[in-house]
């Protein structure tokens, strides 16, 4: 890859205490022995990128703030001898309610990082049973006390709706928690029950009452200064997630664990699900790739973009007669509308997202 451009840093920590009855993410909860190898290999990893610039960073999991005290400190010490991670850099962690001690906060301070999401998916202690977490309210309040007496003042917190067993006022309810606290940033996210999965096959409130949760929440989060930027995400302004913008933007990214991913040069990787499989490729000297695959460029160009509120680029789009004729449509339908020289969906558009894709694609 080009080391003048600057690229988002993934890394991945595959260790979790316990899994949440809805996770299909790769993480472990049995290999917490194999930690300091994985650590070391993350660095020898990094070294494949040796002189790179990174201008975002993002530590996610499994969770990270499961990790021994001093891991992540030590950790980001050793990256940066490795790749070059800019002095302005957006550097997030994931954390959760329940492990992030004050002691763990200040380390991350202390290591660069500058940016916390903490998963608190629900205020409603019944339903955070009923998904498998294992923190209650309090939990976060206290993590995000810690955070914030650490240092931290850019905060994210994770939100999860249609939860099985939830109605429209439980969500609203959370909602409402939560943008009375420190945070600068909303992710709220519906939930998908994944086959194989111990949630999967639960009843979750249907189509109408998914709408219901999620528009009364956008109402909220609107109203105390959260704006939309994508389907699923709100900020302040001047705090939306800058790593995450560039997969949304189509931006390089390299991915360092893990199953981690990396985008670069038009390509598409992807590293071994295996904690034992990607540390032995590390330690031999050997990439832990096993996936390599051009990028479907006009499909993720479409896929991604039409996600975000500020659209895609007209420019993006084929200028044949056929798609421009499903432009036509949308707009009078006011599914989508033209904002300078971009294509947005509008709220109905952004309910109806994943079949807009499919038909903008049979344009192509």
């Amino acid at each position: 890859m080009n080391m003048k451009e600057k690229f988002g840093l993934y890394i991945h920590i595959p260790y979790c205490e316990s899994k949440c009855g809805y996770c299909d993410f790769t993480s472990y909860t049995d290999q917490m022995h194999t930690i300091p190898e994985y650590l070391q290999a993350l660095v020898k990893e990094a070294r494949y990128y040796h002189g790179c610039v990174a201008d975002t960073v993002y530590i996610g999991g499994g969770t990270p703030s499961c990790l021994r005290s001093g891991d992540i400190f030590n950790l980001m010490t050793a990256l940066q001898k490795e790749i070059e991670i800019c002095k302005d850099a957006e550097i997030s962690i994931e954390a959760n309610p329940n492990s992030l001690s004050r002691e763990k906060a200040e380390e991350f301070w202390a290591a660069g990082i500058n940016r916390l999401s903490i998963g608190l998916q629900t205020v409603q202690p019944d339903l955070l049973k009923r998904i498998g977490r294992t923190h209650i309210y309090a939990d976060f309040q206290n993590a995000l006390e810690n955070a914030v007496k650490a240092g931290f003042s850019n905060i994210s917190a994770d939100l999860m709706y249609s939860l099985p067993g939830e109605c429209a006022q439980q969500a609203i309810k959370s909602a409402q928690a939560i943008v009375q606290l420190p945070l600068m940033h909303i992710s709220a996210y519906a939930l998908r029950l994944e086959r194989g999965t111990p949630l999967y096959g639960a009843e979750q409130p249907d189509e109408m009452q998914d709408r219901e949760m999620f528009y009364g929440m956008k109402q909220v989060f609107e109203e105390a200064g959260f704006m939309r930027y994508e389907i699923s995400n709100f900020a302040k302004e001047g705090y939306c997630c800058k790593h995450n913008l560039k997969y949304w933007r189509e931006q390089e990214y390299i991915g360092l664990g893990v199953a981690a991913h990396s985008y670069y040069q038009g390509y598409r990787y992807g590293n071994t699900a295996s904690i034992s499989g990607y540390i032995h490729k590390i330690y031999a000297g050997q990439t832990a790739e096993v996936q390599c695959e051009k990028a479907d460029k006009q499909l993720e160009t479409i896929m991604l973009k039409t996600r975000l509120c500020e659209g895609i680029p007209l420019a993006d789009l084929p200028q044949t007669k056929t798609m421009q004729n499903f432009l036509q449509m949308l707009e009078q339908h006011a599914l989508a509308k033209r904002v300078e020289n971009a294509l947005v969906l509008t709220e109905r558009g952004m309910d109806i997202h994943n079949t807009i894709v499919l038909e903008l694609l049979k344009c192509i």
